[in-house]
């Protein structure tokens, strides 16, 4: 069966390239979102394997949409890749403590970014942290 990728990113360019890389590589079926809040409303009416998402986004940025699922949403389960410019430690770290579970910088993320959606939607309930740079 086709996993389902959430992408969100409020560049459209972005969100393209990213789409392409999951469908091109593994034929990964891809849903997109161009902030937060619209994710959570794409998490709430279908399910999904997997999200990827940027961190700085208008009504929701990436950061609060992490904390959304693993709060109110209760998907503990769902793994999450966070790909953004912001290479800092300290975003890094901010994204892993609230509860991704992998963090890459653009741009170069491609086989990395590849390696992480396949290694999560064959592992149980998206086990592991990843820190990538």
């Amino acid at each position: 069966m086709e996993k389902t990728i959430l992408v969100v990113d409020d560049s459209a360019t972005m969100r393209q390239l990213i789409t392409l890389t999951l469908r091109k590589a593994k034929g990964y079926q891809v849903v997109e979102a161009a902030n937060g809040a619209e994710a959570v409303a794409r998490l709430m009416g279908a399910p999904c394997d997997l999200v990827v998402t940027d961190i700085k986004m208008p009504e929701m940025d990436g950061l609060e949409l992490v904390r959304h699922v693993r709060g109110p949403l209760g998907r503990t389960d769902l793994p999450i890749i966070i790909v953004t410019t912001k290479g800092e430690e300290a975003a890094q770290q901010a994204g892993l403590e609230a509860g991704a579970n992998a963090y890459l910088t653009k741009p170069l993320f491609g086989a990395k970014l590849l390696d992480l959606v396949e290694r999560f939607t064959a592992a149980p309930s998206g086990a592991g942290v990843t820190q990538e740079g």
